[in-house]
């Protein structure tokens, strides 16, 4: 068969809009559990520790946020850019997830923690390897991306200042270059750790003294190549019309950003 190149990607369908894909929810699966009590299969822990051990400190489980990524492309830019010795081993998974194992645990971390990802212009969600993953059921939630803070006031550029602003978004990780020289001031850039399976967050008040006398503004989040949210429940993902939630309460109609489009959360 004929590789695909990155214009067949491009043009090739997106994948089904929704995270979970032909999953039992939890009631469902409450029910089953009642209803087929007697028909269980148990494996107890000391069967399964000996496959888990195989992939539990140099596996990791990855999924594109867009169109599917072949995950020999994936284990080859992780090559390249960890400048690895060997190539890493891929194992397609269903619903788009893929598993890659690398040779030492060390490697699997520096992936993990490097970023963001992407890979044929999709931004991948990575994170490590956990038991009893079913993909489809519980996604990977974790990516880690550029979160830009436009117009930050410059008196607020330090450091532990960004890092508390950016912690509304998700886990800070480093600064970027230009922000942490201060050599450009039109918006701080600081690279997080977002969980993805939760709504996005448009900003956050920020609120500081002058004199004595309280002020606050406005923070806007702008997230760097995520695909635009659902407009109903602020998750990537899933479009509007296959939304199973509710919207969350926000009350202030401000706009997700996410570098490409915008939309209500």
């Amino acid at each position: 068969m004929k590789e695909r190149s990155w214009a067949d990607v491009a043009r090739g369908s997106v994948r089904q809009p929704a995270w979970s894909c032909q999953q039992l929810s939890s009631r469902e699966l409450e029910f089953m559990q009642e209803r087929f009590s007697d028909e269980v299969v148990d494996i107890t822990e000391e069967e399964l520790e000996d496959a888990r051990a195989e992939w539990r400190s140099t596996a990791v489980i990855v999924r594109s946020l867009g169109r599917i990524v072949p995950g020999e492309w994936i284990a080859r830019e992780i090559k390249r850019v960890g400048r690895l010795d060997y190539s890493v081993e891929v194992f397609p998974l269903m619903d788009g997830f893929t598993v890659l194992r690398f040779a030492k645990e060390g490697d699997r971390e520096a992936a993990v923690m490097n970023g963001p990802w992407m890979v044929a212009g999709q931004l991948l969600a990575m994170d490590r390897w956990r038991p009893n993953f079913v993909p489809g059921a519980m996604g990977v939630g974790r990516v880690v991306v550029w979160l830009r803070l436009p117009r930050l006031p410059v008196d607020y550029w330090r450091k532990e200042t960004i890092y508390k602003i950016a912690a509304r978004a998700g886990n800070p990780l480093a600064l970027d270059g230009f922000t942490e020289q201060g050599r450009r001031f039109g918006f701080a850039r600081i690279k997080i750790e977002l969980d993805c399976s939760g709504p996005l967050k448009p900003g956050t008040l920020v609120r500081g003294r002058t004199g004595g006398v309280e002020e606050a503004f406005w923070q806007s989040f702008v997230y760097e190549n995520l695909p635009a949210p659902c407009s109903k429940c602020g998750r990537i993902g899933h479009s509007a019309p296959n939304c199973g939630r509710f919207p969350p309460v926000v009350g202030t109609g401000e706009t997700v950003e996410t570098g490409g489009g915008s939309c209500l959360a």
